[in-house]
């Protein structure tokens, strides 16, 4: 079994995750083994006892009907997550957990740090999605599997082709290793080294990952690819599509620069938009 303990948060406020997203996450975490724990997130917002504000449009009203349309969302996401769930004879442990407005982010942050790995649906639009991969990605002291919730991914037991985005820093390392069970059990696996995108990478960049990922009995090739003048993001959708690629592993950096939190551009690009899954680590 790669992972034995799975974390699926659900969001309720102000929408939940789409039926395809629930799909998704049913086939990896098909794909990942182990349990799931589907945990989801109802609101709960003070009231304002405010009378003008209560006369004029009912707020207080307004704001009870808010927290009973999430809690009602909530319910409903975890019944159709475990139905699809143990359609693929996965084992599903649901919770519903009341958190403050705008407290999602800092609330799974601490309830990741228990699991194996956090999984997180990315939708265009402005969700919250990326600001809670952001805040488990860098706070959870686990690794994150982001995953967009368009297109339907095909079901299997395992990944086909993986690939692993390395440019040797630490990150990169530390997703290597958490990614290891799914590593072996993969049809393919290919190492991606971006050249010309950062400082003293080159095509020998990668050589002891294969010899590392050898003794583990993993067999990969190198892909060396020039970024030219390409965003960097547009480099990893560019090869994902051309090689198919099921499941990518790379590091996530960001640093603190002048009171605000700055992500690498990499990173910045796949928790925007993911061109397919990706098991991150920081």
């Amino acid at each position: 079994m790669a992972f034995r303990d799975l974390l699926l948060p659900l969001t309720s406020y102000p929408d939940s995750p789409s039926a395809a997203a629930l799909a998704n996450a049913a086939v990896l975490a098909e794909r990942l083994g182990g349990e799931v724990t589907a945990l989801a997130l109802r609101i709960d917002i003070k009231p304002m006892n405010n009378r003008l504000a209560n006369a004029l449009i009912g707020m207080d009203k307004m704001i009870a009907d808010a927290e009973a349309a999430s809690e009602t969302r909530a319910l409903t996401c975890l019944q159709d997550f475990k139905a699809q769930g143990e359609a693929r004879g996965l084992v599903v442990r649901t919770f519903v957990e009341q958190v403050p407005l705008y407290g999602a982010a800092d609330r799974l942050r601490l309830r990741a740090r228990t699991y194996d790995l956090t999984l997180i649906s990315i939708a265009a639009g402005p969700r919250d999605d990326r600001v809670i991969a952001e805040a488990l990605l860098f706070g959870s002291g686990r690794p994150i599997l982001i995953y967009p919730q368009e297109p339907p991914l095909a079901p299997g037991p395992a990944f086909g082709t993986i690939a692993i985005a390395w440019d040797g820093e630490p990150a990169a390392a530390r997703a290597v290793a958490n990614a290891l069970p799914v590593l072996r059990a993969a049809g393919q696996v290919r190492v991606l080294t971006v050249v010309g995108e950062k400082s003293g990478i080159d095509a020998d960049t990668a050589k002891d990952l294969l010899r590392h990922l050898a003794r583990h009995g993993i067999a990969a090739v190198v892909d060396a690819v020039e970024a030219g003048n390409a965003p960097i993001g547009q480099v990893f959708g560019d090869y994902v599509a051309a090689r198919k690629v099921d499941l990518l592993v790379m590091g996530g950096f960001g640093h603190s620069r002048a009171r605000e939190f700055v992500l690498g551009g990499a990173t910045r690009a796949v928790l925007g938009a993911p061109p397919c899954p990706i098991l991150m680590s920081h």
